[in-house]
């Protein structure tokens, strides 16, 4: 008897070490079962709380799931998208290229596709969307394209509305009579508009990167580097002098600049300069006629006074 009741405990023993072994897995796979549901729970808040648009196709191409955003970028609730092929709400124009960017990224498991299209609201009007498109039929949990879509409407009018600004501003700076310019701190010049070639022989790239001293009279460089200086410094006064021509000849010019700012700090002048050669040859030929004028006069007067 003595003998057969350790062989009884140990059997009870081990009887309740598989128990406790099975009390654990047990509650080890309840333990994941929580965390898969609490992960799936997750991401499922992600995705239909995202104000982007994400649409699973099945392997015909129909929306399998459409994720509630939808309702606020095209106006359908997800069920009146559900079984429809995305390309029904394309823009005529974007189906062919659209299609054959998906049929070569999605041949493949992995595959993505990047594309732009327009796709057409509940209200008829059309919205622009930037999508990326993955191919996951490998991956058991999906089993389908995945296509995140973002609307980027707003983003496209702004580009092409500053466009428009940017041409309409291009076409004004290269029809005006007078020249504009930019000038670095050292004096290199950093733009000249094409208006520079109504006024001399130069072309607007021959000037960029070179210094505007280059260009100036040796007579009237001095003044113009302190009028530089002190432009620089804030001060605002319109300059006159004289510049070299591509062929040697002077013309006259007059400046009206004022200090460029980046990030508050002065970077250079950003000016107008105005062609004045005719204007001050016409003053210097009054002024020369003033003085013969007044010369006669003088003349005529010591004549009187003589025969007096």
């Amino acid at each position: 008897m003595d003998k057969e009741e350790p062989k009884g405990n140990i059997a009870r023993e081990l009887e309740e070490l598989r128990l406790r072994i099975a009390e654990l897995e047990a509650a080890g796979k309840d333990t994941e079962l929580v965390k898969a549901g609490e992960s799936e729970a997750y991401f499922r808040a992600l995705v239909e709380n995202s104000y982007d648009l994400i649409v699973v196709l099945d392997d015909k191409g129909s929306m399998r799931y459409v994720s509630p955003s939808c309702e606020e970028l095209l106006g359908y609730k997800p069920d009146e998208l559900a079984g429809r092929n995305p390309l029904e709400f394309m823009h005529p124009d974007d189906k062919k290229k659209t299609a054959e960017e998906w049929a070569e990224a999605l041949q493949e498991t992995g595959g993505s596709a990047h594309s732009e299209y327009r796709i057409e609201h509940k209200d008829g009007s059309w919205r622009i969307f930037e999508a990326i498109s993955t191919s996951l039929f490998d991956e058991p949990s999906v089993s389908g394209v995945v296509i995140n879509v973002r609307d980027i409407t707003d983003y496209r009018r702004m580009e092409e509305e500053l466009r428009a600004s940017e041409e309409r501003y291009r076409k004004l700076i290269e029809n005006l009579n007078d020249v504009i310019f930019n000038v670095d701190t050292s004096g290199i010049v950093t733009y000249m508009s094409p208006a520079i070639e109504r006024i001399s022989k130069y072309k607007a790239e021959e000037i960029i990167g070179k210094s505007f001293t280059e260009f100036v009279h040796p007579d009237d460089l001095p003044g113009l580097l302190g009028s530089f200086e002190r432009t620089l410094d804030g001060e605002l006064e319109p300059y006159e002098f004289r510049v070299l021509d591509k062929d040697g000849s002077v013309l006259h010019v007059e400046t009206s600049s004022r200090p460029l700012e980046k990030d508050g700090e002065v970077v250079g002048l950003i000016g107008l300069m105005s062609e004045i050669t005719e204007r001050k040859q016409a003053d210097e030929a009054k002024k020369r006629t003033e003085e013969y004028m007044r010369a006669q006069i003088r003349r005529r007067i010591t004549y009187f006074r003589g025969s007096e």
